[in-house]
C-alpha cells in the first residue's frame, strides 16, 4: 500500500468517546489501517508514501496504522501534519510477531505530536491517577502515545528517522514483549512521560541486512546484540498541559540494552530521583523484571536545570555508563550529585563541565 504523497483526512467529527467518533461526518473507531492483530497477525507488508492531514480541522486526529507481522514489514516516508486533537488512539503501533519477523519504520514525521484527551473534545474519563478532589475525571492516556510497540512483540523493530514532537504520555514507547528494538536517528522533544522508553529481549533471530549474519552466536557479537538506542537527539524544554507524569529523556526498562552516541538536553525539570525528571534512567519491578543490563556510551547530556543526569532504579540488574559528557549550564555541581538513585555499577571517563 504506497500512496505516493496522498493526503488522506477523515470527516469532520462533531463529538467523540473513547475510541469511537458518534457524531460527525465520520463515524466508527479512530483506527484507520489495521494490518493483523496479535492473534491473527499479517505476513510481509509494504506501507508509505502517505500524507494524515490532522491540521484540516480542530477535531482531527486517529491512528493511522496499527500493524502486527509475522513477515517483514516496511513501513517509510509517513507525514502526520498538524497536532492529533482528539484524544483518542495516538498515530503509530507497529510490533513484530514471531522471532524471525522484523519490522522496519523508516522517516516518520509526528512533529505536531499530541492533545492529552481531558484538552479535547473527547468525553473519556478512564484512567484516573488518584480519586481525589486535585484530579476530578481526570487519567493519564496510554493511547495518547506518538509510536506504541505490543505487549507481545517478538522478533525485530527497527525505528529510524523519526521525528516526533509532544505528546501527553511517551513520545516514542516501543517498549513491549521480548523483541528487539532499535531506535535509531530519531528526534523527540518534551513527551508528558519519557521521550524514548524501551525495553530488551532475547526472542528474536538474525535480520541479514541488519546484522550482516544469519548466525545468531555472530549477531550477539555485533552491533545489535540487543536492544539499541543509537545517534538521537532529544529536549526536554517544556511540559505538556494537563500532564501529571514529570517528563523524562531516555528510560531503560527490563533486558539487554545500549545507548551510544545520543544528545540529551534539558531545560525544564521538577525535581529529580525516580518520580522527578533526569536524561537517561532506569525503571525495573522486583522479581523477574529488573531493569538491564544496560549500557550508556559515548554520549552528552545538558542540563540547564538542577535535576539527575542518570537515575538507577533500586531494581536495576546493572547499568555501566561510558564516555559520558555532563554539561551543567548556569549551575555548578559534582559527579556523585548528577547520579541518583544506587548508583551505576561503573562509571568510566565521565566528564562534568560548568559554563
Amino acid at each position: 500500500m504506497i500512496g505516493q504523497n496522498a493526503t488522506i483526512r477523515h470527516g469532520e467529527v462533531k463529538a467523540i468517546n473513547r475510541h469511537t467518533v458518534d457524531r460527525g461526518e465520520y463515524t466508527g473507531s479512530t483506527m484507520m489501517f489495521r494490518i493483523g492483530t496479535s492473534t491473527n497477525p499479517h505476513g510481509d507488508l509494504v506501507f508509505g508514501g502517505l500524507i494524515f492531514d490532522w491540521g484540516w480541522h480542530e477535531n482531527a486526529g486517529m491512528q493511522g496504522l496499527n500493524a502486527f507481522i509475522d513477515g517483514q514489514a516496511e513501513i517509510r516516508n509517513i507525514a502526520f501534519q498538524g497536532t492529533h486533537s482528539l484524544g483518542s488512539f495516538a498515530n503509530l503501533r507497529v510490533a513484530s510477531a514471531t522471532p524471525d519477523s522484523v519490522a522496519l519504520v523508516d522517516s516518520i514525521d509526528m512533529r505536531g505530536g499530541g492533545l492529552h484527551y481531558i484538552d479535547t473534545i473527547n468525553t473519556r474519563e478512564e484512567r484516573r491517577f488518584d480519586e481525589g478532589p486535585e484530579h476530578p475525571d481526570f487519567g493519564q492516556s496510554w493511547g495518547s502515545t506518538g509510536f506504541t510497540g505490543h505487549p507481545d512483540q517478538q522478533g525485530t523493530t527497527v525505528i529510524r528517522n523519526m521525528v516526533c514532537g509532544p505528546w501527553p504520555d511517551n513520545t516514542v514507547y516501543p517498549r513491549g514483549g521480548t523483541g528487539r528494538k532499535i531506535v535509531s536517528g530519531c528526534t523527540v522533544w518534551n513527551g508528558g512521560g519519557s521521550q524514548i522508553r524501551n525495553n530488551g529481549g532475547d526472542d528474536w533471530e538474525p535480520v541479514e541486512w541488519l546484522d550482516g549474519t544469519d548466525s545468531k552466536e555472530e549477531a550477539l557479537n555485533g552491533p545489535y546484540p540487543g536492544s539499541v538506542i543509537e545517534n538521537c537527539h532529544v529536549l526536554i524544554n517544556e511540559k505538556p498541559e494537563g500532564v501529571y507524569i514529570n517528563p523524562r529523556g531516555i528510560l531503560l526498562q527490563d533486558g539487554p540494552q545500549i545507548v551510544r552516541n545520543c544528545e540529551v538536553e534539558i531545560s525544564y525539570a521538577e525535581g529529580g530521583g525516580a518520580g522527578g525528571t533526569y536524561g537517561f534512567g532506569t525503571r525495573g519491578e522486583g522479581g523477574s523484571a529488573p531493569a538491564g543490563p544496560a549500557i550508556v556510551e559515548n554520549s552528552t547530556i545538558t542540563l540547564h536545570e538542577n535535576t539527575d543526569a542518570i537515575y538507577v532504579s533500586p531494581y536495576t540488574n546493572s547499568l555501566e555508563a561510558h564516555d559520558i559528557e555532563i554539561n551543567t549550564v548556569g549551575w555548578d555541581t559534582r559527579l556523585n550529585r548528577l547520579i541518583g538513585g544506587v548508583g551505576a555499577d561503573q562509571l568510566k571517563d565521565v566528564i562534568v563541565n560548568t559554563t
